[in-house]
């Protein structure tokens, strides 16, 4: 146990030391300031819950992304090797650098909800789209550094993750029946926002069905980037 937390002070870190991530925590708590003041004011409220949904769902994979440079860079410099072969669990690290970021997310996703207070809803009926979107964090954190081999390449993966995170937004701005909309189910995320847009509209059982589905879905795609992970650590 004692390795695995020197992993994760060491990461706590190494961290806050890049000033990227010090402007992104920044960032999202005055987004989250920003727009309690707008709703306390009154103003745009056709966009109070599109606005909710899109930056709850924009931040999440970027804090995947900056753990999964940790990671990266551990790679290049050979740190990486020397944590395979030393008293530390590779799968204790593993799930060590996952939660970590995993957490951030969540409790931020917590504290933006009810501080914006945009969308009314229970904590229990919160509790599993978020836990779905916050998947996201765990499976860029894990895939980014299984399939790259340097930052270039895990810039490019990255930015096709996050887009195929983001695609789940489109749905919050087109019609219900257009023939293209089930081409969106291929992202989880979108079974997460669906789950919501269930919850806002009084249909809870269609709320669990659509955030328990998205859930398992993310939760498969991060089983197959941890298998993907340990493969790559244990050549």
């Amino acid at each position: 146990m004692q390795p695995i937390l020197t992993v994760i002070r060491h990461d706590i870190v190494s961290i806050t030391r890049d000033s990227i991530m010090i402007n992104v925590v920044v960032m999202l708590f005055v987004m989250a300031i920003a727009t309690a003041i707008l709703r306390h004011m009154g103003l745009y409220p056709e966009w109070w819950h599109n606005t909710l949904l899109l930056l709850l769902l924009a931040y999440m994979p970027g804090m995947g992304y900056l753990f999964a440079m940790l990671i990266v860079d551990e790679m290049d410099s050979g740190v990486n090797q020397a944590l395979v072969v030393s008293p530390a669990s590779v799968t204790g690290v593993l799930w060590a650098r996952v939660t970590l970021p995993t957490l951030f997310v969540i409790a931020y996703a917590f504290f933006f909800i009810y501080t914006a207070r945009a969308i009314d809803l229970p904590f229990h009926e919160w509790l599993l789209p978020v836990l779905t979107l916050s998947l996201s964090v765990s499976w860029v954190t894990l895939l980014v550094p299984a399939l790259s081999r340097d930052k270039v390449q895990a810039l490019g993966l990255f930015k096709i993750l996050n887009l195929y995170c983001a695609i789940a937004t489109v749905g919050l701005f087109i019609p219900d029946d257009v023939w293209y909309r089930p081409v969106l189910l291929l992202t989880p995320s979108s079974w997460a926002l669906n789950g919501i847009q269930a919850f806002i509209a009084g249909r809870v059982g269609a709320g669990y069905g659509w955030s328990i589905g998205g859930l398992v879905f993310f939760g498969l795609l991060v089983a197959h980037a941890a298998f993907l992970y340990l493969r790559r650590q244990s050549r």
